[in-house]
């Protein structure tokens, strides 16, 4: 009995390998008679191009910064006799910043108030001279002449005077001080750092691909990162003209109040393209060579034609073709290692 079962046993396993093997020899006379098919051409898949809507997002980075920022300096020479500020006190527009002392201003604005006075007088007595033929014209326009410097010193002298005491040109909050009680000051001599932080602008830099895609009054979002993991939002103020050294435009977004939002924060930009945008996307895998020499292949007439082409965006695993595709055409997907330029091509899958 054991004999006769192992015996059948025997006969099922060499049944299963005979079997095994005319399968094989079915798939390859199969795969023979498809490369006689081809006729020798390389076995390709290919998908149609086609235009999308686009999605774009890019991001650029920044640093948030007050809307302006002013090292203020003196106008007069002086010596300091009163401070009525400090760093951190918030300011406004004409408020009182410092004295200087006003003694040898006064004196000043006395001699020529009083060298004004005398020669308006010698003005009125030499005009009825003229008049009578007194003196010349030349005397009298001498002493015309004589009369709008001195009133244009007693003006000078007057304005110092009045700005001894020298008050905040802008609203803000004083972010440094270089002046102290008692210190002589001269005009350009540096006195406070005024930063006018009631509106926060972050300056960010776009390539010309990207720039063209943004507009002003574009509104933006902006990420902390780790200082506070807020969304912050923002709009388009401005757009320059003319790149810098990297070939980038320089645009300045105004952020909305917030009081999260600090001078000195990091902060990443994202932009969002306008809507309405179409262009070709294809798989990543399409594409051969570099980003700066990009080629991809196209079936046409049987044939791979490679064709040169300008990259954009990245999106996802798919990337922005700006230059060299057409809707329409097919493009090679699978089977690129071993075709080149003018191979001979069998398309056994469309997508």
């Amino acid at each position: 009995m054991k004999k006769i079962i192992g015996t059948i046993i025997c006969v099922l396993a060499v049944a299963g390998m005979v079997a095994i093997l005319a399968g094989n020899k079915k798939k390859m006379q199969e795969q023979t008679a498809s490369a006689e098919k081809a006729g020798g051409s390389e076995m390709v898949t290919t998908m149609k191009v086609t235009r999308y809507n686009l999605e774009r997002t890019f991001t650029s980075n920044g640093v948030a910064q007050a809307v302006r920022e002013l090292n203020f300096m003196s106008e007069i020479s002086g010596r300091v006799v009163a401070l009525y500020v400090d760093k951190g006190s918030r300011v406004g527009k004409g408020t009182p910043l410092l004295k200087i002392d006003t003694e040898l201003l006064e004196a000043d604005y006395k001699a020529a108030l009083a060298s004004y006075e005398a020669l308006k007088k010698d003005e009125e007595r030499f005009t009825r001279s003229y008049e009578a033929g007194g003196v010349t014209s030349q005397q009298l326009d001498n002493i015309r002449t004589q009369l709008t410097a001195a009133e244009s010193r007693m003006t000078v002298s007057r304005w110092k005077l009045d700005n001894a005491v020298v008050k905040s040109p802008i609203s803000g909050r004083i972010n440094n001080r270089f002046v102290e009680t008692g210190a002589l000051i001269a005009p350009s001599a540096p006195l406070f750092e005024i930063v006018d932080d009631s509106r926060i602008k972050v300056s960010c830099n776009l390539p010309e691909s990207k720039v063209k895609l943004v507009s002003v009054g574009q509104k933006v979002e902006a990420t902390a990162g780790e200082s506070t993991g807020k969304t912050f939002t923002g709009t388009i103020k401005s757009i320059g003209i003319k790149t810098d050294r990297g070939l980038n435009y320089p645009v300045e977004i105004e952020m909305d109040k917030d009081p999260d939002l600090i001078t000195g924060m990091y902060l990443k930009v994202v932009f969002s393209a306008q809507d309405g945008q179409t262009g070709i996307l294809v798989p990543r895998k399409a594409v051969v060579g570099s980003v700066l020499a990009a080629n991809v292949y196209v079936a046409q007439d049987g044939r791979a034609v490679r064709r040169e082409v300008r990259l954009g965006d990245m999106s996802g695993d798919n990337v922005e073709i700006l230059e060299g595709l057409e809707e329409g055409e097919e493009i090679i997907l699978a089977g690129l290692m071993n075709i080149s330029d003018g191979s001979s091509i069998n398309v056994v899958e469309s997508k």
